[in-house]
């Protein structure tokens, strides 16, 4: 009979060889691309053989959706402090805004390669992988649009489509980040956020100075 310690250290020991092949197909990708990367090359950069990569991946597709499904649950959850403590007045509103998208961005920063293998390489993987990548903008776009949505009922923002505006300003970052994720020097993280954000509640109007 396995005894409950001899379980628990199989069990850490096969999580401790997932992560590894995960964290080394996503080293391989953005170093190769997804349709040049080979299992040999995942498999090599995790010290392990073919055979254990089929033990917990059917395919090279399947580890893509792994990392898919993990990257996309630690964007999304950089938003849930502001979800569950909805922001008191319009200055809170805008500082809660600025703080999540700001560790939205760090954190696309620390798995850079890994950003711009999903931004550029999406369409070329197949159809449905690129439905994955729109279905992670959509969903940022349905968070946006229930900020949106509290922020005009509490005055914070003008009645406005707020599932228009949220497309748009989701469309904005996407952008914004790809550029940013080619050229780090070409703008300030900070200064980019700051602008989005501001954009996002004060439009282009002019603004009277507080006299």
């Amino acid at each position: 009979m396995v005894s409950p310690l001899r379980r628990q250290r199989d069990t850490n020991r096969k999580e401790s060889t997932h992560n590894a092949l995960v964290m080394a197909a996503i080293d391989i990708f953005g170093e190769k691309g997804y349709h040049r990367a080979l299992i040999s090359d995942i498999v090599a950069r995790a010290g392990v053989g073919q055979g254990t990569f089929y033990r917990n991946f059917k395919n090279k597709r399947q580890i893509i959706d792994t990392i898919m499904d993990h990257f996309s649950e630690l964007l999304l959850n950089q938003f849930e402090s502001m979800s569950v403590n909805l922001p008191a007045d319009l200055g809170e509103y805008q500082d809660s805004s600025r703080h999540a998208v700001l560790a939205m961005a760090r954190l696309v920063e620390q798995n850079r390669n890994l950003a711009l293998l999903l931004l550029r390489e999406a369409p070329t993987v197949d159809r449905d992988f690129e439905s994955r990548v729109n279905t992670l903008f959509d969903q940022f776009a349905e968070l946006a649009a229930f900020y949106l949505d509290y922020a005009v009922s509490k005055g914070y923002a003008r009645p406005c489509n707020t599932r228009i505006v949220a497309q748009a300003i989701v469309g904005m970052g996407i952008r914004h980040m790809s550029i940013w994720l080619c050229d780090p020097k070409a703008v300030d993280i900070n200064e980019l956020i700051t602008e989005l954000v501001d954009f996002a509640f004060l439009g282009m109007g002019a603004h009277p100075q507080q006299g």
